[in-house]
């Protein structure tokens, strides 16, 4: 009789630590997909990050060069056709 009790407890626990194992891999498993969907998000947003620190250091050198450069300054404002005073300016038709 003690060895039929001890079978049973040890298929009780056996059934008992698997039934903690699924349940614990079915709690795990969701966790661990939305990680790695974090995971590519947050990839995602460090390369935007990246991307928005290159534009502005492109606008800081912009930025820059208008306070030291006078021919990059004067360039700019030739295309946007802008003159200095008393500057004599001929346009033509097409």
């Amino acid at each position: 009789m003690s060895n039929l009790i001890d079978k049973l407890f040890q298929g009780l626990f056996f059934v008992i630590f698997g039934a903690i194992v699924v349940t614990g891999l079915m709690i795990t498993l969701p966790k661990y997909r939305q990680a790695a969907g974090l995971e590519q998000e947050k990839a995602e947003l460090d390369r935007r990050i990246d991307l928005k620190n290159q534009e502005i250091a492109a606008v800081r050198e912009k930025q820059n060069r208008f306070r030291t450069d006078r021919e990059f300054v004067e360039g700019l404002a030739r295309e946007n056709r802008r003159v200095f005073p008393g500057e004599l300016v001929f346009q033509f038709d097409n």
